[in-house]
């Protein structure tokens, strides 16, 4: 039987990941303001920022993935891609029927002050206003969801292209791929799964570093 998947936020990692999943024995609808030139998708054009509803094609999803993604990079913009779009998301999704959802977030949450060691019992000390948005966007998604919610907490993100790697880094690929695994992984756990991403890094006693042992218990490697 096919799978429904939702991206919401095609982007660059939801194409990543599209490559990831294939599309043999999944039915991808997708969700971007932009057209796509891939076929094997089925594309919906739609602002997030706008409250007028689309036609989602079908009810039922095994996954849906939320990508986020500010407006700009003000505090404008980061309110509307995580506070304003999550309310218009919310709406558009109150009517589908949804096994799983997965939402990338980022390990900003934590804030600067943190050194050594990260990881998901350390407390979120958000250090700028993205990080409290942000924080807002996950807090919104949970109250909804609750347990069928895994939160993808991703480190920076870069690829052969990127100028600057930071110490705590994630390829793109590698996203790609942790997001498509937490899509057939089964939690024991009954509470809301936050899972911080990132490739290993030497711990720093000066420098905040999170720990990926959470991720790497659930199965997935590098």
């Amino acid at each position: 039987m096919r799978k429904n998947i939702l991206i919401i936020g095609y982007g660059d990692i939801a194409k990543r990941l599209t490559k990831v999943l294939g599309t043999e024995f999944i039915s991808i609808y997708a969700i971007s303001r932009n057209d796509s030139d891939n076929q094997n998708i089925n594309k919906i054009n739609w602002d997030w920022l706008s409250d007028k509803m689309v036609d989602l094609k079908v009810k039922n999803f095994d996954s849906v993935i939320i990508i986020p993604k500010p407006s700009s990079l003000d505090e404008k913009g980061y309110v509307e891609g995580f506070v304003l779009a999550t309310q218009n998301i919310l709406n558009l999704l109150s009517s589908a029927n949804i096994n799983r959802v997965i939402a990338v977030s980022s390990t900003r949450v934590y804030g600067s002050s943190h050194k050594g060691l990260v990881d998901e019992s350390s407390k979120e000390m958000p250090s700028d206003y993205r990080g409290e948005l942000i924080m807002k966007y996950e807090s919104a998604l949970s109250k909804i969801y609750g347990p069928k919610l895994t939160i993808l907490r991703f480190s920076g993100l870069y690829d052969s292209q990127s100028n600057k790697i930071t110490h705590n880094k994630l390829h793109r690929d590698q996203a790609a791929k942790i997001i498509a695994h937490f899509m057939e992984y089964q939690s024991k756990n009954s509470q809301t799964n936050i899972i911080n991403c990132a490739e290993d890094s030497k711990i720093l006693s000066s420098e905040k570093t999170i720990g990926n042992a959470k991720l790497k218990k659930t199965g997935f490697n590098f």
